[in-house]
């Protein structure tokens, strides 16, 4: 079984730490960072899904899933289209600049 508590604190870290305001490195880190969240979280999404079609599911699993993985999901899927977005972004003004 997973632990629901400790899944928690593992997505609320990913929120907390996220920060669009400050740029990485390198102009693709933040959506470098935020592509792996959306790989981890993927994957705990589909181990509490498979736990729900094999019946092993609690209903604080699928409360978990649906009402604090998936939003997070969306969340993240939303910051990574932004971060894609501002990427572009500075590559036309760098363009225009020259």
């Amino acid at each position: 079984m997973m632990d629901i508590v400790e899944l928690y604190k593992e997505v609320a870290a990913y929120v907390a730490d996220l920060d669009v305001d400050i740029d990485g490195e390198h102009l693709w880190s933040n959506y470098q960072k935020v592509s792996g969240i959306l790989i981890r979280l993927s994957q705990i999404r589909n181990e509490l899904a498979y736990l729900e079609v094999i019946g092993k599911a609690s209903p604080e699993a699928k409360k978990f899933r649906t009402m604090v993985l998936d939003p997070s999901i969306e969340r993240f899927d939303k910051v990574a289209a932004f971060e894609s977005r501002k990427i572009t972004a500075k590559q036309i003004e760098s363009n225009l600049e020259r």
